[in-house]
């Protein structure tokens, strides 16, 4: 296999410099066309590797800071409105023939054998690779590795060895564990870890994920036993239920330094934030017996190539996007992005890990196939929803029955009506058009004059960008929460902002910008004015302004207020009140 890649590399560059040879004299030192990619800050290391190896290539920055990565870049898959090198957070494998549509296959180069075989094979679509992992996290559980080698405690490697050591703990006086119990994202994800300890991630769990997610099968088949044994955890004490224990509160109590076990997570690795007292350790998620105890994996990045770059005339273009990626497939390459091997783990098989860091001890466990990737893609419409009925069933308010039968519930009105559409699109709105919009529909919640938008765009190389503006686009595809929230500076829960300025003063800012200060340097972004009917505004004449992206100058003289309504709440209540119209031009003017 090796051999066969080796070969079709190098018959495919050898077609390559073929074809581009009329076209692009490299030793001439001219630059080629940009390589164009999206990223949420400064890629400037890159850029410096990128000219050191290949002079003549050009790397551009697409930016973007929104409050929804993951569904903004699916989105851009899913229509091929996207970058030459595609950036995204999951290897987006339920949606198959968009990926094939759109994205290169990358199996035939022999940069793929530098990738961990285990990891790669998680991204496999029908046999083809079409997006490369780069660095990934680790959720696990926690203990108190100072704790426990004060009283001599063994790490239990089965739950079996666990129940055993929780009455030693106990007998001394220590809290077996505290949960992060409060997020709904946690709740879904402890059912499915501990799935994953059974057989979720065997070929018949797969399978059976992908016949649940279509309606052929039940919630029972395939977490049944995983509640079962959830219900074990509980019993032990290991896993809690709190309405309102969050991550910050779990975290406040484990770092007191009388709890055995975090479970969802730690802040850090040790006690203080220097670094000083107690030092925790990770444990993996345990299997009853031990044999398949499970590290749960989230990709941060996925790169890949965006398949355009294949059609004729375009080969150049190609040809350097191949050599990128392979740079961004090497361990300088990852470097450039993330330098501290303490805290992340690369899917380079030939990478070495940091021996300070905490999963130092556990890389040869993962590289055995001891992970499993965090479930997401494909669950979305109703991942939050199951995760409240699991943080319930925790609190003792449901049964495993009725977590189940609800499940069922969940998936078939899922598949029936999918998630709720606000407006249909037909064309794709671009981020003027988006900020018209958004500034209209939030300035007439607030009841404001007008409305200032900032926008998120490529200033100074991106060293800063712009999260409190409008970020992205609209695209033509029908809206729905998650991409309303992809583009909408808000996102999930944040309220809309206003201030009081004299048209003077409005108009004074719109031409000034927002200015956003960072680590010793700044960044000033424009502003879009929206004025309500298209008035002129009187210079002297006082006006509610509805801003997003306000700096401090402009928060003083404003004197900036939180409305109390919700971002995402007006958007759906304006294409409520107005019965769900698809968009228009006509629906962006703010009469």
């Amino acid at each position: 296999m090796k051999y066969l890649k080796y070969v079709l590399s190098v018959i495919l560059c050898i077609a390559l410099l073929c074809g581009c040879s009329d076209k692009t004299n490299i030793s001439s030192g001219e630059k080629h066309e940009p390589i164009t990619i999206l990223y949420s800050s400064d890629i400037d290391q890159l850029k410096k590797l990128v000219a050191e190896k290949y002079p003549e290539i050009q790397l551009e920055l697409i930016p973007y800071n929104g409050k929804n990565w993951s569904r903004f870049t699916c989105d851009q898959m899913i229509t091929g409105d996207m970058p030459d090198i595609y950036n995204t957070t999951y290897a987006w494998t339920n949606y198959p023939e968009e990926m094939k549509a759109n994205l290169l296959e990358l199996s035939s180069y022999a940069f793929t054998d530098y990738y961990d075989p285990t990891l790669l094979s998680q991204q496999e679509l029908d046999g083809g690779v079409y997006l490369l992992p780069s660095r990934y996290s680790v959720y696990v559980c926690a203990y108190n590795k100072t704790l426990f080698d004060k009283h001599g405690w063994k790490v239990p490697e089965s739950f079996e060895e666990l129940k055993a050591l929780a009455p030693e703990i106990e007998k001394a006086g220590v809290r077996l564990a505290v949960t992060n119990s409060f997020n709904a994202g946690q709740g879904f994800q402890y059912v499915c870890n501990l799935a994953d300890t059974i057989d979720l991630t065997s070929i018949k769990g797969v399978q059976w994920q992908r016949d649940f997610l279509s309606g052929k099968a039940d919630a029972r088949e395939g977490f049944g036993e995983a509640m079962d044994y959830m219900q074990e955890w509980v019993d032990l004490g290991f896993l809690q239920g709190s309405n309102t224990l969050d991550g910050k509160t779990s975290f406040e109590i484990f770092s007191e330094g009388n709890t055995a076990f975090a479970v969802g997570g730690v802040d850090r690795w040790t006690q203080n934030e220097d670094g000083t007292g107690d030092v925790y350790a990770p444990m993996p998620y345990l299997s009853r017996d031990g044999s398949k105890n499970m590290y749960i994996t989230v990709q941060s990045k996925n790169f890949g190539i965006n398949k355009k770059l294949g059609e004729k005339g375009n080969e150049q273009k190609l040809e350097d996007a191949l050599h990128v990626l392979e740079l961004l497939s090497t361990i300088e390459g990852q470097n450039t992005f993330y330098t501290a091997n303490t805290t992340y783990i690369s899917s380079l098989r030939d990478w070495e890990i940091d021996p300070k860091s905490p999963y130092a001890g556990c890389l040869e466990d993962m590289r055995n196939g001891h992970t499993a990737p965090l479930l997401y893609t494909g669950w979305e419409g109703i991942l939050a929803k199951v995760g409240e009925d699991v943080l319930d069933y925790l609190n003792g308010e449901y049964t495993k029955d009725e977590v189940l039968d609800r499940m069922d519930n969940l998936c078939q009105d899922w598949l029936a009506n999918g998630s709720t559409v606000y407006s249909e699109v037909d064309r794709k709105y671009d981020q003027k058009e988006t900020a018209q919009l958004v500034g209209k529909i939030f300035g007439e919640a607030v009841n404001a004059d007008c409305a200032l938008m900032s926008l998120n765009v490529a200033v100074d190389n991106c060293a800063i960008q712009n999260g409190d503006g409008i970020n992205g686009y609209i695209m033509p595809l029908p809206l729905t929460d998650e991409r309303i929230v992809s583009i909408i500076p808000t996102g999930w829960n944040g309220n809309i902002k206003t201030v009081t300025l004299t048209g003077k003063q409005i108009k004074e800012f719109a031409q000034k910008g927002y200015t956003i200060e960072k680590n010793g340097k700044s960044a000033t972004f424009p502003y879009e004015l929206f004025v309500k009917g298209n008035k002129e505004l009187s210079d002297n004449e006082k006006y509610t302004v509805m801003v997003c992206g306000a700096d401090e100058e402009l928060c003083t003289a404003g004197n900036i207020q939180d409305s109390g309504i919700q971002g995402l709440g007006a958007v759906k209540d304006f294409f409520d009140n107005s019965g769900n119209p698809p968009l228009s031009e006509e629906l962006l003017n703010w009469n």
